[in-house]
């Protein structure tokens, strides 16, 4: 059993050896497969976090992002602020922007001294801030583009008049209808 479990982690450091190598030769596609197996194998922060890493650089962000969201669950402080970093630029270019802002917060809480996720924190608070300004403008533009109910230019005494002509026309018309049926005799019927 003991070699088994020796066998595997060798294995496993291996894996992930050859996948750092492929990274740093930027064959991110290759070196995400060699994460892959290593997490196979025995799944560890550092491993999720270079899968993410590669899975990034490979354009699958939303791959990306899991693989961060795996890394932080046993990850020393070191590396949980640098995994909420990574998922902050991948939410980033996805345009999640609540989400990427608190990735940001979550980096710098670990961090306060990280500069650069302070500054793509500021970065997404006002790219957030411009798209509700968008937001609110093609909101005004909508409401000015919908035609507004015109006021009526009478007043409820001439409505109540105009209203009161149109009952007498129509019973002057009911009143004629019924005259010409009264008026009107039937044509008798043949008797053959």
């Amino acid at each position: 059993m003991l070699l088994v479990t020796q066998f595997l982690v060798a294995q496993d450091k291996q894996n992930l050896q050859k996948g750092n190598i492929l990274y740093k030769k930027q064959e991110y596609d290759k070196a995400t497969e060699e994460y892959k197996k290593a997490e196979e194998k025995k799944k560890t922060p550092q491993t999720s976090y270079n899968l993410g890493n590669a899975l990034y650089k490979s354009k699958k962000i939303d791959e990306a992002e899991k693989a961060y969201d795996n890394s932080l669950e046993e990850a020393d402080n070191n590396l949980k602020a640098k995994a909420y970093y990574n998922k902050g630029v991948a939410l980033q270019q996805q345009k999640k922007l609540p989400e990427c802002i608190e990735a940001y917060k979550n980096a710098l809480r670990i961090n306060p001294d990280d500069a650069e996720a302070r500054q793509n924190l500021q970065k997404a608070l006002q790219q957030q801030e411009q798209q509700q300004q968008k937001q609110e403008q093609k909101q005004q533009q909508q409401q000015q583009q919908e035609p507004k109910p015109q006021k009526s230019k009478l007043t409820p005494k001439q409505v109540e008049q105009y209203l009161q002509s149109i009952r007498e026309k129509e019973k002057q018309v009911q009143q004629r209808v019924a005259k010409q049926r009264v008026s009107t005799p039937r044509q008798p019927e043949k008797d053959w």
